[in-house]
């Protein structure tokens, strides 16, 4: 049911942040409603209706973590089993490693596969199994267990071990298991399927008009990486029917896509994470990420898009809303939009984070947190300055167009009392004003004092100073040169 107050707020917050489209949806009790904006292609100007289907980023590994749970309960797989015990060709860099991976740590990103994204090998190359083939160079951010970093790789991994336990494409798995049993009708798994259907795209602004945006011409990141986040397209309606199916009672009305059992064991907190610096939520679930008032959350995020799935099975609430513009755009929008819901829950919106203070400059020794840092997609540069440390960004592949592989200049973190790090705002237009993603964390000392990580957000990035994945990467960026050579 559309509801004209909430069109509103949704028409002036467009207005107000910038944003070409949106669609929202609010699930209270039984009741739904909805409201969408906006258009969902500047360059066709064609409207953007409830209807219409949009990206939902990485909440598809919600999606991706229920499939598996299917399978958990059907007892063709258990969480604690290790995944070579399932995918005996299954290789990665570190062997060792590998042997001590389960199922469930694919799932709440425990695994340490070093595998945010890979460059893109072109159409023909971008399937799931060969893109298995290539995480054989992958390596390890930390041994399996010890901590907690974002992984799309061990995400795919758990993607592709659903086909090979179910013999069919993951794909397919998600329509036939997933969206056709919720009667999720706008709801499509691949890109030839969107255009069956009213489709939105991404959009930057335009870096010579901060009043113009700019279609991109990225419409989908690297399918072989689909089970993190890369194709699954849906409406802001049918994101809310999934989400009612995961709340305990509903399993059985809702199409019985999972016990209730299975729904409540994908919520239960795997991984706490407080006080170690994270900024996302208290804890990962299954696929979930969760607040310790029982608020469950997951976001997503692609080029020129972001998302944003907020639930509260217990009060069975839940609201998602879906953007067509980059991230920094989208995430001011979704916060204001969220934020009075989320503030009666005592949580804070995606994308905010608490500073107490800084200090006047860092105590102990500086040595010990310069160095360089990194995955495979990343490399912070940890540097000396007079008046404390400095850090730098560079990409290693530029999976958007509107990134860059050239290195950022060094800019200042400064102390917070607790601990952590706040990097100075470098007026990006395209980021987030708020400290989110300017809060870094030093963690792991070695036996010299060494710090091993550097935390931010739900990633680890590994010291690679010497590190003998220091040239897998750069070899990673030689393979994207050679990719996108004239």
């Amino acid at each position: 049911m559309q509801n004209p107050e909430l069109q509103d707020l949704l028409e002036q917050a467009l207005r107000r942040h910038g944003v070409p489209g949106a669609s929202m949806a609010v699930l209270e009790g039984s009741r739904v409603t909805v409201a969408a904006a906006g258009l969902a292609n500047v360059e066709t100007g064609i409207p953007l209706t409830p209807d219409t289907v949009m990206h939902i980023g990485s909440i598809t590994k919600i999606f991706n973590a229920t499939l598996i749970m299917q399978l958990v309960e059907e007892k063709r797989v258990r969480l604690d089993d290790k995944v070579r015990a399932h995918l005996p060709d299954l290789k990665l860099a570190d062997g060792q490693a590998l042997e001590q991976i389960t199922v469930g740590m694919l799932l709440n990103h425990t695994s340490g596969i070093d595998g945010e994204l890979l460059p893109d090998y072109g159409h023909d190359e971008e399937t799931i199994e060969k893109a298995i083939a290539r995480f054989a160079k992958l390596g390890q951010l930390f041994e399996p267990g010890a901590e907690c970093s974002y992984s799309n790789a061990g995400t795919v991994i758990a993607g592709y071990l659903a086909q090979r336990l179910s013999g069919a494409s993951w794909y397919r798995l998600i329509r036939q298991r997933i969206l056709q049993p919720l009667k999720m009708e706008h709801a499509v798994t691949l890109p030839e399927e969107a255009v069956l259907h009213r489709n939105s795209v991404g959009h930057y602004r335009d870096p010579t008009s901060k009043d113009r945006m700019i279609r991109t011409s990225i419409a989908f990141l690297p399918l072989s990486f689909s089970p993190c986040g890369t194709t699954l397209m849906m409406s802001a309606t049918d994101l809310v029917t999934f989400a009612r199916a995961h709340m305990p009672g509903n399993a059985r009305s809702a199409g019985r896509i999972l016990s209730d059992e299975g729904i409540k064991a994908m919520q239960q907190v795997t991984v706490n994470n407080e006080g170690k610096g994270y900024t996302y939520a208290d804890g990962m679930g299954i696929g979930w990420m969760v607040f310790k008032n029982g608020l469950l959350h997951h976001s997503g995020g692609g080029p020129g898009i972001a998302s944003a799935l907020y639930v509260h099975p217990e009060r069975r609430w839940a609201v998602a809303l879906l953007t067509n513009a980059e991230y920094g755009l989208s995430l001011s929008l979704i916060n204001e939009l969220v934020g009075p819901w989320l503030a009666e829950r005592n949580v804070q919106p995606f994308g905010t984070a608490d500073v107490i203070g800084c200090d006047d400059k860092i105590a102990g020794d500086l040595r010990k947190y310069i160095g360089t840092y990194g995955d495979i997609l990343h490399r912070y540069v940890v540097t000396a300055e007079p008046d404390g440390l400095a850090l730098s960004k560079k990409m290693m592949f530029a999976p958007y167009e509107n990134m860059s592989t050239v290195p950022g200049p060094p800019i200042p973190l400064r102390p917070v009392t607790d601990g952590r790090f706040l990097l100075e705002h470098d007026g990006d237009p395209g980021g987030s004003s708020n400290a989110f993603y300017r809060i870094f964390t030093f963690r792991n000392p070695d036996n010299e004092g060494r710090m091993q990580h550097l935390g931010n957000g739900l990633r680890l990035y590994k010291r690679v100073d010497s590190s003998p994945a220091t040239s897998m990467y750069e070899s990673c960026a030689q393979t994207t040169r050679e990719l996108h050579r004239p």
